[in-house]
């Protein structure tokens, strides 16, 4: 199984980014106990792995499996009034549409976004991006 939050985190840490700081999960579940005063901000996450069937048909098991990434645009709301989402999502799909987090990834494909959370601090937006990789029951 391959963990590729880290690589995903490292890759949109870039130098003079527009965003302050880029997070995972747990950081992710406390957001609305914190003070937002520190946006906007990136949260990585795993959202699905799943598995097709079995190439090989008989035998140790040879199987492709689709990861489904997400990461999270948090953007201020103040005053009723939030920064634009859009150019701050289209620095992250610059940054991973086609780049492939390992060698034995694919390159991530974009899979969609959506409006996770529209609060009294903050505005929040889900962008997706999927990749593949193969587990193989023959290797050690």
């Amino acid at each position: 199984m391959l963990d590729i939050v880290d690589a995903l985190k490292s890759r949109l840490t870039p130098e003079n980014a527009p965003w302050v700081d880029v997070e995972g999960l747990l950081q992710l579940s406390a957001l609305d106990d914190k003070k937002t005063n520190r946006l906007p901000k990136l949260y990585v996450i795993e959202l699905t792995e799943n598995a097709k069937p079995d190439v090989r048909g008989s035998g140790p098991y040879l199987q492709t499996l689709q990861l489904e990434i997400g990461v999270i645009c948090v953007m201020a709301n103040v005053n009723g009034q939030h920064g634009k989402l859009t150019p701050l999502r289209q620095l992250v799909r610059d940054r991973l549409f086609g780049w492939a987090p390992a060698s034995e990834l694919e390159p991530l494909a974009l899979a969609g976004g959506r409006l996770l959370k529209l609060g009294n601090s903050y505005v929040a937006w889900l962008d997706r991006f999927v990749t593949e990789y193969t587990e193989d029951a023959n290797r050690p």
